[in-house]
């Protein structure tokens, strides 16, 4: 039994530092993004060995392994990045036309939380794709707290990531208790307390902040 547990701890440090990089296989079937889930970082690997860096890394300080995640989008060519921990994205393009068609600029820019000693802040921010191409839903899967998240492959002046609720539903949670399921409207979601089953029924939009809201189902 001693034995068994002395190769389980040899091996837990092992298993975690294989999670730090990820790859991504592009709509490209010759280029992968290899993504360093701890600080953020993205290069595009090439199969014939070429190599390029289109995203330089994002976290300086709090590198831990899973905390960025890559979304594909319906366009082949773009890609966006989500900080888990704070809800910061970006869109990352890659391209093979070369190194000046490649990059990453921030949809999101700002933390929209912080770290705190008790929580596990695992997948606390996650995306999700709508019917339309160039919106994803982003949530606090710990409060509950929603965005609209727009990127464009023409025009980076349309890049938004846009509150839908911006007060959080719960103030206590230190783990992963919020989901969204979308409904027959391809707008509106119901938007689930799993911890104590409340509801709300939400709504995006693409034609202004009037058309967006969230209610609570009584």
């Amino acid at each position: 039994m001693r034995k068994i547990l002395f190769c389980v701890f040899i091996l837990i440090p092992f298993f975690t530092n294989a999670q730090i990089y990820k790859m991504y296989q592009t709509r490209n079937v010759h280029n992968q993004l290899r993504l360093n889930t701890a600080n953020g970082e993205v290069r595009q690997i090439q199969d014939d060995g070429q190599s390029w860096i289109i995203c330089y890394e994002k976290e300086l300080l709090g590198k831990t392994a899973g905390r960025f995640c890559l979304y594909e989008t319906q366009n082949m060519w773009n890609f966006i990045m989500l900080d888990t921990y704070t809800g910061k994205n970006w869109q990352v393009q890659y391209s093979v036309e070369g190194p000046e068609y490649m990059f990453a600029t921030p949809i999101n820019q700002y933390s929209l939380a912080y770290p705190s000693s008790t929580s596990l802040w695992t997948n606390r921010f996650q995306m999700f794709a709508t019917k339309n191409m160039w919106n994803f839903i982003m949530l606090d899967t710990y409060e509950g707290r929603l965005w609209q998240v727009q990127y464009s492959a023409d025009d980076m002046s349309a890049l938004v990531c846009i509150p839908i609720n911006s007060k959080p539903l719960v103030s206590t949670r230190t783990k992963p208790s919020f989901s969204i399921q979308p409904l027959v409207s391809m707008y509106q979601y119901y938007l689930i307390d799993e911890m104590t089953g409340n509801m709300w029924k939400f709504q995006w939009s693409t034609e202004g902040d009037d058309y967006r809201w969230i209610e609570r189902f009584r």
